[in-house]
């Protein structure tokens, strides 16, 4: 079963398909240091045989929505993202037809910054806290313990070094709706369910600005002291932040978080490496409030 879906009667999938291809294109391009232009022409929804009739024997990466254990994931075939993780480690090794224990982590690692560099964009648009991250790597079969009736599929195209490289995100078709009931909370709750203005429009007269220096904070935590504590702080003393070493730290624009990521150190100096951004048209929004 396959049935193409018509964005210009769902805004939300509309929503994300737009981010979707923005977002993989613009991690995609951080991880090979490439010029990535992705290509798709439409979003599916398809049965789970069906979605993966094309990709038996290949990579599958499985991933979840946190909140809602909604599942999704990822299919590759498996030279392609071996050779998408050889560039993003800069190994000059030939791309392998069966993944080994070396290059499952760094696919891992690969997909969950694609998977993870949606959760803020979707969270934003959807005013509802999404928290999707890749939860295995294996050899895809006909049965992988999906068990949604339908899903959302998008199949991606892009090429790199001359050679063309093509993957299908998917969603359990249940995630629009859990989308959706964030705008419905909001609009409740008296806020806007407006949709995010597009880049575009939110650019307007921006070249104007582009020069202008913007300071920005790497927030790694906070705490709360009372003023006797305060008082008492000198050299030597701990202060604990309420930060676990797991959780990803916060970069700021005034205050308002635009990405999420880890520091890293670069040439002897911190680096934050970013996991997670927003899109462009609401990091224009943000410096406008």
């Amino acid at each position: 079963m396959k049935e193409t879906v018509d964005l210009s009667t769902s805004p939300m999938l509309g929503s994300i398909f737009e981010i979707s291809k923005e977002m993989l294109s613009s991690s995609l391009e951080a991880i090979t240091s490439s010029e990535i232009k992705l290509d798709s022409s439409e979003m599916n929804i398809v049965d789970i045989d069906t979605l993966f009739s094309s990709y038996i024997g290949e990579t599958i990466i499985k991933a979840v929505e946190t909140n809602s254990e909604i599942q999704l994931g990822l299919l590759f075939k498996t030279l392609d993202i071996s050779r998408l993780s050889n560039l993003m480690l800069g190994s000059g090794e030939d791309p392998k037809e069966e993944l080994d224990e070396d290059t499952i982590d760094a696919v891992r690692e690969l997909t969950n910054q694609l998977v993870m560099s949606l959760n803020v964009p979707f969270s934003s648009e959807s005013k509802q806290q999404v928290s999707m991250k890749v939860t295995d790597v294996v050899v895809s079969s006909s049965d992988d313990g999906y068990d949604g009736e339908k899903y959302i599929s998008m199949e991606f195209v892009f090429s790199i070094g001359g050679k063309p490289v093509s993957f299908i995100l998917f969603f359990d078709a249940e995630l629009e709706s859990y989308l959706v009931s964030g705008l419905k909370k909001e609009t409740s709750s008296g806020g806007s369910s407006e949709i995010t203005p597009n880049a575009q429009q939110a650019s307007l007269n921006l070249d104007l600005l582009l020069d202008i220096d913007i300071p920005i904070s790497v927030r790694m935590g906070t705490a709360k002291l009372f003023l006797k504590d305060i008082l008492g702080l000198g050299p030597g003393n701990i202060v604990e932040l309420e930060q676990g070493v797991d959780e990803q730290i916060d970069l700021t624009i005034n205050d308002k978080v635009i990405a999420r990521g880890e520091v890293v150190i670069v040439d002897g100096y911190f680096g934050f490496r970013i996991k997670e951004i927003i899109s462009r048209a609401e990091r224009i929004r943000k410096l406008k409030d």
